[in-house]
């Protein structure tokens, strides 16, 4: 009779657990997306005039309203004219509704048309209401006449104007004229147009000679 007590017992108090860890994982909550987009395309106006547009081959949204970019991102700015006035483009990017940050990462490259000049680094900010871009990565920032290093950046969406917060360096390129096919040279990107409308173009073909115009007036 002992050991029929026994069993009893044991066995109800393994249905118990069993009923919950069956209980917990019914109602643990699900983080993971709620929507997935292919080929996704998310347009910023201001007075019906289009600003911002961001490309990306896949978006996922989660529940709070973030927004992961897992296979690329490619984000084109517009002066109030509708002209193109910068390029960002990464391997991924995440966007976090309660702060409205976009976060890229990965071969990030920004590249301007107002001043010709592109900028390279790993990590890097948009804040849309601002109108900002900043990081405290390693930035790689090169003109027609000279690269630029350092840590950390400060810039406008458009890359008119920038700040490097601990610059590192500046290598001056040679702007002579040389038939050495060695010698180094920077070929600034163009704005984009309609003959011209595929944006890997533009990181190859050269400008005219503009000067360089630094935020914290460096040379």
């Amino acid at each position: 009779m002992n050991k029929v007590i026994v069993l009893f017992i044991g066995f109800f108090f393994l249905a118990a657990c069993s009923d919950d860890l069956g209980a917990k994982k019914e109602f643990e909550a699900y983080t993971g997306p709620i929507m997935e987009v292919d080929s996704a395309t998310i347009l910023y106006s201001d007075s019906a005039v289009l600003r911002v547009k961001i490309n990306a081959p896949k978006q996922l949204e989660f529940e709070n309203g973030d927004k992961e970019f897992p296979n690329t991102i490619f984000i084109e700015f517009f002066e109030p004219d509708g002209t193109l006035s910068s390029t960002l483009d990464a391997k991924t990017a995440y966007y976090t509704k309660e702060t409205d940050i976009y976060k890229a990462e990965g071969d990030v490259e920004v590249i301007g048309y107002i001043e010709p000049q592109k900028m390279n680094s790993e990590e890097l900010y948009w804040e849309p209401k601002k109108e900002e871009i900043y990081t405290e990565k390693f930035v790689r920032i090169e003109t027609e006449d000279q690269i630029s290093t350092g840590e950390g950046l400060v810039a406008k969406q458009d890359f008119s104007t920038y700040r490097i917060l601990n610059p590192s360096g500046t290598i001056y390129l040679d702007e002579s004229p040389s038939n050495d096919e060695n010698s180094e040279k920077s070929a600034m990107p163009v704005r984009p147009t309609k003959d011209t409308p595929d944006k890997a173009k533009s990181k190859t073909q050269p400008v005219s000679k503009k000067e360089l115009k630094l935020k914290d007036g460096r040379p």
